[in-house]
């Protein structure tokens, strides 16, 4: 098919094809794209089709290109809701943690002296039993269990 012959053919439907592809796309870029993909499409399969009713199978081809824009489109809102949705959990998440653990730094300041020493010895700067009882003068028995209550009494006011 020589290209006179493909315009006189297929171009007078670019307006038709351009109007469907509107209404199911909603948007003049893509509906555009959609009638160029279709010619494209056409031009490159010229030479093998044998078509009866050129307006019909037109309408077909931008027809099934808009709904693999609007296949397409679908997909990759599902897929940015999905991301959106996990970064606003991870959010919530480090909120709520950061807020525990601002309640949890009131309650420490809460505990007696020797108590709040061997929590922060413990948990914020990690140090080992051996290491507490060394730099305390107390017993690793005794350590532990000062942690022990400390930990129960923090638990205590925390679930309040």
């Amino acid at each position: 098919m020589t290209s006179e012959n493909f315009k006189k053919q297929f171009l007078p439907h670019a307006e038709k094809l351009y109007a469907l592809a509107f209404r199911l796309l909603g948007n003049k870029a893509e509906a555009s794209d959609a009638v160029q993909d279709t010619y494209l499409k056409l031009w490159n399969k010229r030479n093998e089709l044998e078509i009866r009713n050129t307006e019909a199978f037109c309408v077909t081809l931008v027809k099934n290109i808009c709904l693999d824009i609007l296949r397409k489109r679908r997909r990759n809102k599902s897929l940015l809701d999905s991301e959106q949705a996990a970064t606003e959990h991870i959010i919530n998440k480090q909120i709520e943690i950061h807020y525990d653990w601002i309640q949890m730094q009131k309650l420490i300041k809460q505990l007696p002296l020797l108590q709040q020493q061997l929590i922060v010895m413990r948990h914020v700067k990690e140090y080992t039993m051996a290491e507490i009882a060394k730099q305390t003068g107390l017993s690793e028995a005794n350590v532990r269990t000062t942690l022990s209550r400390a930990r129960k009494l923090l638990r205590e006011k925390f679930e309040k």
